[in-house]
C-alpha cells in the first residue's frame, strides 16, 4: 500500500511539474506573440506611425502577462485536482470511507449545480468549460449512487472549481470599461488592420474582447486567452 502510495505521488509530481514546464515554455517573449504576417510590426510597412507601434507592442507585452496567469492558474488548479485524486485513491484501496456520508454528497452536489449553471449564464461563452463542469457533476452524480461519497465529494469540488474560475471571469468583465463582445456568428481575427490580412483566429458570436485601439474602421483587441488582432469595429458591441 505505501508503495502504490509513492509511486501515485511520484506520478503526480510529474504531471504537475509537465504542467509547470508547459506553463513556463508557453511565454516565449513577446516576439513569440507576434504573428508572422504582422509586417507592419517588423517595421516592412512604413505607413503605420512609430508610436501607433510602441503602443501596439505594450499590448502584445501585456497579452503575453495575461497568458502567463491564466496557464498558472490552470496549473493551480490541476494540482489540487491531483492532490484529491491522489487522496480518494488511497482512501478507496484502504477500504476508508472517509468523512462524507451521503448527505454531505447529495447536498455538495445541489450546490455545485446552482454554481455551475450561474456560471454559465454569466460566460456564455464557455463553452468547453461549462460541458466540463456539468460532466464532472454527473460523474459526481453516479458515485453517489454506488455509495462513493469520497469519488462524488472529488468530482463536486472540481466542477465548482471550475464555476469559480468562470465567476471571476464574469467579475472581471463586468468591471472593465473597455470591454467588447463579439456581434455576428463567426467574426475573424485579423492580424492586421484589413481584410488582406490573415487571420489569426475565428471569434464566436459573443465572445469578449478587450478594446486596446480603435480606428476608424479597425479596432485592434486582446482576447481573454491572450490573442492579439483586429476586428472590423462595426462587429464588436459594448455589452
Amino acid at each position: 500500500m505505501a508503495a502504490q502510495s509513492g509511486r501515485r505521488r511520484t506520478s503526480a509530481a510529474a504531471l504537475a511539474a509537465v504542467a509547470l514546464f508547459g506553463c513556463a515554455s508557453g511565454s516565449s517573449g513577446v516576439a513569440g506573440l507576434l504573428p508572422s504576417s504582422l509586417s507592419w510590426m517588423r517595421s516592412g510597412r512604413t505607413a503605420e506611425p512609430a508610436e501607433s507601434t510602441e503602443i501596439d507592442a505594450a499590448v502584445y507585452r501585456r497579452a503575453e502577462s495575461v497568458r502567463a496567469e491564466r496557464l498558472g492558474r490552470e496549473v493551480e488548479r490541476l494540482r489540487a485536482d491531483l492532490r484529491q485524486a491522489e487522496e480518494a485513491l488511497i482512501a478507496a484501496e484502504s477500504g476508508m470511507r472517509g468523512n462524507h456520508s451521503r448527505a454531505d454528497a447529495v447536498s455538495s452536489l445541489a450546490e455545485a449545480r446552482i454554481e455551475v449553471e450561474r456560471a454559465a449564464r454569466r460566460t456564455p461563452w464557455r463553452r468547453g468549460e461549462i460541458d466540463e463542469a456539468r460532466s464532472k457533476l454527473d460523474d459526481a452524480d453516479a458515485q453517489v449512487e454506488k455509495a462513493n461519497f469520497g469519488a462524488a465529494m472529488f468530482f463536486v469540488y472540481s466542477a465548482k472549481r471550475i464555476a469559480q474560475g468562470l465567476e471571476r471571469e464574469a467579475s472581471v468583465l463586468a468591471d472593465a470599461p473597455d470591454a467588447r463582445f463579439v456581434l455576428g456568428q463567426r467574426v475573424n481575427l485579423r492580424s492586421g488592420p484589413s481584410t488582406h490580412e490573415a487571420v489569426v483566429d475565428v471569434l464566436n458570436e459573443g465572445t469578449p474582447v478587450f478594446a486596446e485601439r480603435s480606428g476608424d474602421t479597425w479596432t485592434l483587441v486582446r482576447t481573454l486567452h491572450g490573442e492579439v488582432g483586429w476586428v472590423h469595429s462595426s462587429l464588436l458591441a459594448h455589452r
